[in-house]
Formats: C-alpha cells, structure tokens, sequence
C-alpha cells in the first residue's frame, strides 16, 4: 500500500507498507520483536494484529469501499511510550 496526504496535524506524510496476507506470523522490518498476522476476512477487508512477546500491540482493519474509491483503515494499539491510540482513517484514490 502507497499513501500520501495530509495528517490531521497539517503534516504531508507518504509512505509504502507491504502486508503478507496468509494468516502467518511475519517480522516487522526495523521494529525488533514485533510481528504482524495479516489475513483477508472477505474481498475488501484486510484485518492485521501486531504482536510483541506473545501479547498483542496492534490491531488494524483496512477495508475498501464498493466503488474501489475510498480505504478506511481502522487502527489500534499501544505506541513505543506506551500510551494508547485509536484513529481512523480515510483514503480517497486519485
């Protein structure tokens, strides 16, 4: 997944991130210990758990709309302080 925009603290930000989708454990580049379970719950919904020692971190949701134009990802988890997070997301194709 390719992104680019504008964060809700009027910060552009842009990125690549590559998911393996078979249900299997896969490290996290660049984040030691951490491993992500990606797995398709239907056709347009992608549900990923991260994990650290055995506990779960993460969870995210990215689902795509009908039409292919607009991804919702929803996203979860604990950041490196250790503070809780919710957001959600919204991607508009080009």
């Amino acid at each position: 997944m390719t992104y680019e925009g504008v964060n809700a603290g009027g910060q552009e930000e842009s990125g690549t991130v590559s998911f393996e989708a078979d249900g299997k454990e896969h490290p996290v580049p660049k984040q030691p210990g951490v491993i992500l379970v990606t797995t398709w719950v239907g056709p347009r919904l992608l549900e990923i758990v991260g994990k650290k020692a055995g506990t779960i971190v993460s969870e995210a949701s990215y689902e795509v709309a009908a039409d292919g134009r607009t991804l919702v990802a929803e996203v979860s988890g604990t950041d490196a302080s250790g503070t809780r997070f919710e957001q959600v997301i919204v991607f508009d194709r080009k």
